[in-house]
């Protein structure tokens, strides 16, 4: 990615994963909402960042029946109470087009806190938009993630939805829930909406999200029903996915639609960055370790004795991390200042991310 060559005064940073190395304050990580409203409730003419905290908040703002308020109340229920929303204002009548989600997603791209991002549209199009979205501002100090909904027939089909999206910072839920009527809903949207609240909801990056039972006054169970075999082929997709279990829905794992190093060509398989977990470790990390030196440093004069300081901050920093578990092995490689422009300092790391115990194999004999 690289740090881009700027004369700004800051700290800036940039972090990468590989096989080898690899906080907001509050009950609950912001989120970002862009979605569809209703046009004789919310009659704005451009799309403009509402900040929203409660179900009765988007309903005065976005109409009880528009795709915003549904989504507003599927994570506030769960628990979520900060999020950034943004309309997507349609001209015409009918469907918002891809250009419309595109204007509203970059509204919420100036806003500063979401770091979760969801959204009504199945279209692959406008996911591609959200993809893009999550990469450019989490390369402009404002980490992000989301969590999207379509509808597919089989899970050939589910994975070839993944496949262009192939992106660490974006999960792909195919998972279609039923109402509490039992009546199916039409995407698995409102599902990536609750996991993404659940998502939010986890102050510790490291904790992983499967085995998480979704609120029942959600859903009413899972449209469609997967095979083992299906989850296999689902998971090596890049596909995240529920289950059942005595009629309570739970969360079976979560995983992003990163499959693949693309930045080589040809492209290879990868599974660097198939648990949602490792690019919400890293941001969180990045953000943590740029905030704190932010802090301790806001005025300094380019000394060697501030490169030292700067380095033991790093470490103690990174030590809190690998103490509550989040990463392990933490290194500073070095800490200097550059050659050839003397008022810029490198703070080069490395550290392994804890991923989540996915699964424990038994291999017992019983003697006779």
């Amino acid at each position: 990615m690289g740090i881009p060559n700027t004369e700004r005064v800051g700290v800036f940073s940039e972090s990468l994963v590989s096989k080898e190395v690899m906080g907001f304050p509050g009950t609950c990580f912001p989120m970002g909402i862009v979605a569809q409203v209703d046009p004789d409730v919310c009659t704005d003419l451009e799309p403009k960042p509402y900040a929203i905290q409660t179900y009765a908040d988007a309903v005065a703002s976005f109409g009880k029946e528009s795709e915003m308020a549904k989504l507003v109340r599927i994570v506030t229920l769960i628990g979520v109470n900060k999020l950034v929303c943004v309309p997507v204002i349609s001209v015409l009548e009918g469907a918002p087009t891809k250009d419309e989600y595109l204007e509203s997603l970059d509204i919420l791209k100036t806003e500063e806190a979401p770091e979760i991002i969801i959204c009504d549209s199945i279209s692959a199009d406008v996911h591609l938009h959200v993809r893009n979205h999550c990469d450019v501002c989490s390369t402009n100090r404002k980490e992000r993630r989301a969590h999207l909904g379509a509808m597919a027939a089989s899970v050939s089909a589910w994975v070839a939805l993944a496949l262009p999206l192939n992106s660490g910072r974006v999960t792909l839920w195919a998972s279609v829930p039923l109402s509490v009527e039992g009546t199916a809903h039409s995407s698995s949207v409102y599902f990536a909406a609750a996991c993404a609240a659940y998502d939010a909801l986890e102050l510790d990056p490291a904790m992983p999200l499967h085995n998480i039972q979704v609120t029942p006054e959600l859903f009413g169970g899972l449209y469609n029903r997967f095979e083992d075999a299906d989850y296999e082929a689902l998971y090596a997709g890049g596909l995240a996915a529920a289950r059942t279990i005595n009629g309570k829905v739970y969360i079976d794992r979560w995983v992003t639609t990163y499959t693949k190093d693309d930045g080589v060509s040809p492209a290879v398989p990868d599974n660097k960055y198939q648990e949602g977990t490792v690019a919400k470790v890293k941001d969180f990390v990045d953000r943590g370790l740029r905030n704190r030196l932010s802090t301790l440093h806001p005025r300094e004069k380019a000394s060697e004795s501030t490169v030292g300081e700067i380095k033991a901050d790093a470490i103690a920093q990174l030590e809190v991390y690998e103490g509550a578990e989040i990463i392990e092995s933490p290194q500073i490689i070095s800490v200097e200042k550059q050659p050839d422009k003397r008022t810029r300092v490198h703070v080069n790391y490395v550290y392994k991310v804890v991923l989540p115990l996915n699964t424990i194999f038994l291999h017992g004999t019983a003697l006779i």
